[in-house]
């Protein structure tokens, strides 16, 4: 068989280009399955503060409408059992305010995506890799 041809500058650059252009496409791809996996966790967040903050508004107008209900009925019962809704209302706005925390403190930014950018970086400036990438473990594993 005979020897193949060195190939020209043009196909080297040409070949160069193509692999960059596929390495950037694949660290997008990681950094998009990180942040969508993050999202979730936000939305599931956010609906939860949407229900805190809804909560106390309605805790706050019956906290209202039993203040109106002492001053006008000055003793009556109708008034304590306005004041245990509203202070059911607090407790479940506390509730969900302390599950929506809870969320947004378990949502994770793009880590591996940053780390093989930080890798890919490092090959392009010449400094070597200690060690070869790993692949991150699947959650609850």
């Amino acid at each position: 068989m005979p020897p193949q041809p060195k190939p020209s500058i043009k196909d080297l650059v040409a070949k160069t280009v193509a692999d960059g252009q596929r390495l950037a496409k694949a660290q997008l791809a990681l950094l998009q399955s990180e942040v969508s996996a993050s999202g979730a966790r936000i939305g599931k967040g956010g609906a939860l503060g949407v229900v805190a903050g809804t909560m106390a508004f309605f805790a706050f107008l019956f906290i209202l409408l039993t203040l109106a209900f002492v001053l006008v009925a000055l003793g009556l019962p109708i008034w304590a059992g306005m004041l245990i809704v509203a202070v059911l209302l607090i407790l479940v706005g506390v509730v969900a305010g302390l599950l929506a925390k809870k969320e947004f403190e378990q949502a994770k930014g793009p880590e591996v995506a940053i780390a093989e950018f930080e890798k890919t970086k490092a090959a392009l400036s010449g400094q070597a890799a200690d060690e070869p990438p790993t692949l991150p473990s699947a959650p609850g594993s």
